[in-house]
């Protein structure tokens, strides 16, 4: 199960998307998503630029539908909430780890209330939740949605962190809606309650997004 990332590389991925080369779609959601993928096609972001100057933290992102990934830098932190930008200035807010809206990715998830998830995730306790979540539709409208959802603890599981090997408990939270289910992973350190790798679903159109953190 620790091995969600190895299409992750310690550094900014230009991958030629094959999947995305490949398909039609009347709407140009691909071709933002291939933009914010593939910055070696223009200059970098000038606030990228701005955060890896400084040595801020780093996360590994991968759009596991779209056999694609990146790295992000964070830009800032704000009443608990993260956000990481790209080198083609698209942004992914994460609040301790979960990821709760994408900017910049085409349609997507807008906003997400993931605090009861976040709480039994952390503390690994078992149960049931709710979370709520606003996408951004093809057609340039929102939706809402409420996710009724079950967490499990899965036990210990190894993560390849780098050049370490760390042992992480793997909690998963089975999700459904009227229309929609889903399976999210996060493997959380015991000892500070990190999730330090993920596998979290963001709506229809971008699917599944890994993250894990930068050593």
């Amino acid at each position: 199960m620790g091995a969600v990332f190895p299409v992750i590389r310690a550094a900014i991925i230009t991958l030629a998307l094959a999947v995305l080369a490949g398909c039609a779609n009347d709407d140009d959601s691909f071709d933002v998503v291939r933009a914010a993928l593939l910055p070696g096609q223009q200059e970098f972001d000038a606030r990228f630029q701005a955060a890896a100057r400084q040595n801020a933290p780093q996360l590994k992102l991968a759009l596991l539908q779209f056999d694609a990934a990146t790295l992000l830098v964070r830009e800032s932190r704000r009443d608990g909430i993260d956000t990481w930008i790209s080198a083609d200035g698209a942004t992914v807010l994460t609040q301790g780890g979960f990821i709760v809206a994408l900017h910049g990715f085409g349609a997507g998830l807008l906003a997400a209330d993931v605090d009861q998830t976040r709480t039994m995730v952390t503390a690994g306790r078992e149960g049931a939740s709710e979370r709520f979540a606003t996408f951004l539709t093809g057609n340039d409208e929102t939706v809402t949605r409420t996710f009724r959802c079950v967490i499990e603890n899965r036990g210990q599981d190894n993560v390849q962190i780098g050049a370490s090997t760390v042992s992480a408990r793997l909690m998963a939270e089975d999700c459904l809606s009227l229309d929609n289910t889903f399976q999210n992973l996060y493997w959380v350190t015991p000892a500070d309650n990190r999730i330090v790798q993920s596998s979290q679903w963001t709506g229809d159109f971008i699917g599944y997004v890994a993250t894990q953190v930068v050593p």
